[in-house]
């Protein structure tokens, strides 16, 4: 074996004279005992074999040990100088104690050769390896320079001389290229044995003979980062193996991790457990120094791998990009990287790696936001560069993540940059409709980026578009009258729903859109009056509008300054309108401002723009004293008693203007209704003039809410003025009512006709109709029976509204309630002209007479009820016109006092004490029992006062069945407990024979 190694092989003394000398000495004593062992031939020789073998195999080791490293970097050599030492000095011991347990069989030699054994053992038992001094001390450096990641070229250079002269060579590219090619080799092979730290110790050598720049390093070339693994064992605690963060001492000088030590003393340890020796004391001291040493390495590691990561990312290898970005997003929240990587132009290849969706999104975005978070000169190059548009696509996409929002946030900070963010399209309505994610942090978030760029008032109006309100109110409330005058003319084209409503309903912006009436600039009292026109639509906002006491006096002062744009005060007008009908009653009674409205002095004021102001502001004007009348009996008292207002409104009827027309008839209607003197006519020849004109709209306008205006009017008009009668019989508005009437199926004199397509006109019609059907207008009730209308209002009863069918039943009530006192009074003639005439003559003067209502052909019966009484054209009967049914049916209906109604008609049937027993017949045939009895337990009051009285006559008069008897039984009882009601219920259980007369309900 050839054991000897210079120093300019290793650079130490290692295999200096000393250690060739015994390891050839120790190599001729085995030879020789070998020899005698064998030759001797004994099998107690051949068995101490055993000691030559291991002494074979440690002088092995030893060759191994130096082949090794002789194959190796000189530059590790160097550094792992002390760890080469350590190893052959122990071997060296070993050799000592094996050769020292030869027992040879030969005497002779073992005389000869005990003097050099003992030699040489004694010379191996107290051998020391020493490093020579250069060696060390370049060792020394060369980790110092590595561990301080030392990139100065001249300080490299300087180093590298001093390793050349200590192996024997030369300072050249060649020399670097050699020792790098070496330590490639060497880090690889650790790398596959899982030996990180070795490794990265390697790497950090690479490193220096890179920064002599003798040669250049390949463009692609990474440097391994090594995060979970520590080059230097001393920054580890030997208890639990991790990079201390707390490093502090025991008495014997070791360090550990503080919460790892205390743990080792709470279970009762008392020695370190380093050197175990017993520690007289358990006090420990922080470690400062190692804690600085423990802080530089993890700064000198995360340079690394930024580094390692700038090299990836600027390479063409997608999946190494990928994973740059990943350990990238993690480095540069340290503002230090963040500006380095900004410097080393990394923004816009970013924002460019935005598009490729085979990279972290995830990773890139995180990126960008600490790049926009440590430096405002970064956000600028991150808009340039277009990240915004990017993101916002993304988003839009569907890609919904936080880093996005937080980028966008901390580039929203910057005040300069506000304008290109905002208007980026659809960047706001996404992060509006954002606001309400499920995910809380995504929202808030959200919200910050709008927030930031609320200072904007044309991102404020554009978030409120999408329907963000809050920051358009802030806006508002700080902004100039001019601001104010633009964003309020923003806000009328804006959809409003109840969160924004809730929003827009703050007192202070409430009070600053009103303070804009008083502004001097028209256009900022239009665009006021447009808002506000906008904000009254809902009726939350018209409460909070009427609660500024400052609305109406504006807008009256508005409407009341001559010089005001027409325009304006028809606006005005409107907007007032609006605000009188979302009020209701008890409000309107008690709102000082409302109050106002009804003054005579307004009243007047309003009376004199419809006469004399344009087509529109008259419109305005009426709809305004329209809602006001609905709501004030004042303001109608007030219209009423002002003649020349009421000459003024009639003669606007015969406008060419047809919405004037309309709505001068509505304020007329409104006056009317309720009225007991009915529609406030001008005196004669007016009066005339007004109904035919009226008579005339209902009876030729196309319109049917002219038609039903008009028909309103009609029914309203004075019920004892003989001269309303006289015009209204000369007029063609019984016939016009005929027609709407019969339109309802479709008929009209038994030819087919369009259905009337407005229920309302029926209704009003009807409601006309009953001024003609009045009891005490018999020349009126005539007409009535000449245009045969009763078959028409019979169908009503099965076909109309509840409204209809009321009216319709009030209509039979009044012309049976008139044939019921003809036909009596006709019996009593009958009978007292009985003497004086043969029946023969009687019966011919009745056939010689048309039967009631002709539509339904001669009858060869008579009636049952009033015989031949009835027969007359100018008499109607409910029983011949087959009314009597439909009225029972009715009584189930209790909307709209259509049961009452019908029990009105019903009533007339039983007027003539001569025939009620008849009448009650066809009433109990028609299952009118039933039906009463269903009135009295779900009608109204009235209704069930009527239904009583019908039912005492028929309990009365007629037996009723028992299962009707136990029912009507039952309710009665059950209506003793209506106050109201139970002094009648008494008397009808006590004709009943259910209570006695004696009863306390008497």
């Amino acid at each position: 074996m050839d054991f000897e190694v210079g120093i300019e092989d290793v650079g130490i003394a290692v295999l200096q004279e000393l250690w060739n000398r015994v390891a050839l000495q120790a190599v001729d004593i085995a030879s020789e005992t070998r020899d005698v062992v064998l030759g001797k031939d004994s099998l107690q020789g051949f068995s101490r074999t055993i000691a030559l073998e291991t002494l074979g195999a440690q002088l092995r080791e030893a060759h191994n040990i130096i082949d090794d490293y002789k194959s190796r970097s000189r530059l590790r050599l160097l550094l792992q100088s002390n760890s080469v030492l350590s190893r052959m000095q122990h071997l060296a011991r070993e050799i000592a104690i094996t050769i020292s347990s030869f027992q040879l069989v030969n005497l002779e030699i073992a005389l000869n050769l005990k003097t050099m054994t003992d030699q040489i053992v004694d010379s191996l038992r107290s051998m020391e390896f020493q490093s020579a001094a250069a060696a060390e001390a370049i060792a020394s450096e060369i980790e110092r320079s590595a561990l301080q990641n030392n990139k100065n070229r001249e300080n490299a250079l300087e180093l590298l001389r001093k390793i050349a002269e200590a192996v024997g060579a030369s300072v050249n590219a060649s020399l670097v290229q050699t020792e790098l090619e070496l330590l490639k080799q060497e880090k690889e092979e650790l790398e596959a044995e899982k030996k990180q730290a070795e490794a990265l110790q390697l790497t950090q050598l690479m490193q220096l003979l890179y920064s002599t720049e003798l040669v250049r390093r390949p463009q692609d070339e990474a440097i391994p980062t090594y995060c979970q693994v520590y080059p230097i064992e001393s920054l580890v605690c030997p208890l639990c193996n991790e990079l201390m963060e707390d490093p502090v001492a025991v008495v014997c000088g070791h360090s550990f991790e503080r919460k790892a030590i205390q743990e080792h003393f709470q279970r009762g340890g008392k020695n370190c457990p380093t050197c175990r020796q017993e520690l007289l004391s358990l006090d420990l001291m922080p470690n400062l120094s190692l804690r600085s040493s423990i802080e530089e390495w993890k700064q000198r590691e995360i340079d690394l791998r930024f580094q390692n990561a700038i090299i990836k990312i600027n390479s063409d290898d997608q999946s190494r990009r990928k994973s740059a970005l990943e350990e990238m997003k993690n480095i540069m929240e340290l503002p230090q990287y963040a500006e380095k990587a900004a410097k080393g132009g990394l923004i816009p290849k970013l924002v460019e790696f935005l598009k490729d969706t085979r990279l972290s999104t995830e990773a890139i975005l995180k990126c960008l936001y600490f790049l926009a978070k440590y430096s405002d000169i970064h956000k600028e190059a991150i808009v340039e560069a277009g990240a915004v548009r990017r993101i916002v696509k993304q988003i839009c996409k569907g890609e919904t993540m936080p880093e996005a929002i937080e980028v966008l946030s901390e580039l929203t900070k910057r005040e300069t940059l506000g304008e290109k963010i905002g208007n980026t399209k659809d960047c706001i309505t996404i992060m509006v409709s954002l606001l309400h994610n499920n995910n809380p942090n995504l929202s808030q978030k959200a919200h910050d980026v709008l927030q930031n760029l609320s200072h904007n008032t044309h991102f404020a109006v554009k978030m409120a578009e999408a329907g963000y309100f809050q920051p358009f109110v802030a806006c508002f409330n700080r902004g100039s009258q001019e601001t104010r005058a633009l964003m309020a003319s923003a806000l009328r084209n804006m959809r409003l729903d109840e969160s924004s409503i809730k929003t827009l309903k703050d007192r202070q912006f409430i009070h600053n859109v009103i303070q804009m009436l008083s502004s001097n600039s028209p256009a900022c009292k239009s665009a006021c009056l447009k808002c506000i026109k906008t904000l009254i639509a809902h009726s939350k906002m018209a409460k909070r509008l009427l609660s500024d006491p400052a609305t109406i006096p504006l807008l009256l002062g508005l409407i009341q300054f001559v010089r005001s744009d027409p325009h304006l005060k028809h606006e005005a007008a409107e907007i007032l309108a609006l605000m009188v009908g979302a009020c209701q009653h008890p409000q309107f009674e008690l709102h000082h401002g409302l109050q106002e409205l009804q003054s005579e002095h307004n009243v007047n004021v309003f009376l004199q723009l419809i006469a004399n102001t344009e087509r529109e502001t008259k419109i305005q004007f009426l709809h305004l004293l329209v809602k006001l009348c609905y709501k004030s009996e004042k303001v109608r008292n007030l219209i009423e008693s002002n003649n020349d207002a009421i000459t003024q409104l009639f003669s606007s009827l015969d406008s060419d203007q047809p919405v004037v027309r309309r709505w001068a008839m509505r304020l007329i209607h409104c006056i009317s209704e309720g009225n007991p003197n009915g529609v406030p006519l001008p005196p004669s020849p007016g009066k005339e003039t007004v109904i035919n004109t009226v008579a005339a709209i209902f009876t030729c306008s196309p319109d049917v809410e002219e038609r039903s205006l008009a028909a309103g009017i009609i029914s309203q008009l004075p019920k004892d003025d003989i001269y309303v009668d006289e015009v209204l019989c000369k007029s063609e508005a019984l016939k016009a009512i005929h027609e709407v009437i019969c339109s309802m199926d479709g008929r009209h004199n038994g030819i087919r006709t369009p259905a009337c397509q407005d229920a309302s006109l029926l209704e009003i019609a009807l409601a006309a109709l009953l001024h003609f059907t009045d009891p005490t207008k018999p020349e009126l009730q005539r007409q009535v029976g000449k245009l045969e209308v009763y078959p028409s209002l019979i169908r009503v009863l099965s076909t109309g509204s509840s409204l209809a069918k009321q009216r319709a039943a009030s209509a039979l009530a009044d012309l049976s309630q008139s044939t019921s006192v003809s036909v009596s009074n006709a019996t009593l003639t009958a009978k007292q002209t009985k003497t004086l005439m043969p029946m023969f003559d009687m019966t011919k003067l009745l056939l010689s007479m048309s039967w009631c209502c002709s539509s339904w052909g001669d009858h060869q019966s008579s009636c049952s009820v009033h015989g031949a009484a009835c027969s007359p054209r100018e008499t109607f009967c409910l029983v011949k016109a087959d009314a009597v049914k439909p009225l029972v049916r009715n009584l189930n209906d209790m909307e709209s006092g259509v049961a009452e109604a019908a029990l009105t008609a019903l009533e007339t049937l039983l007027a003539d004490h001569s025939t009620l027993s008849h009448a009650i017949a066809v009433i109990v045939d028609s299952q009118g029992v039933l039906a009463i009895l269903q009135v009295l337990e779900k009608g109204s009051l009235s209704a069930k006062t009527k239904a009583l009285d019908l039912f005492q006559m028929i309990q009365k008069h007629t037996r009723i069945t028992d299962t009707l008897l136990q029912r009507s039984e039952r309710i009665l009882i059950q209506l003793l407990d209506d106050d109201a009601l139970k002094k009648k219920v008494a008397l009808v259980l006590m004709q009943m024979n259910i209570i006695p007369h004696q009863s306390s309900y008497f």
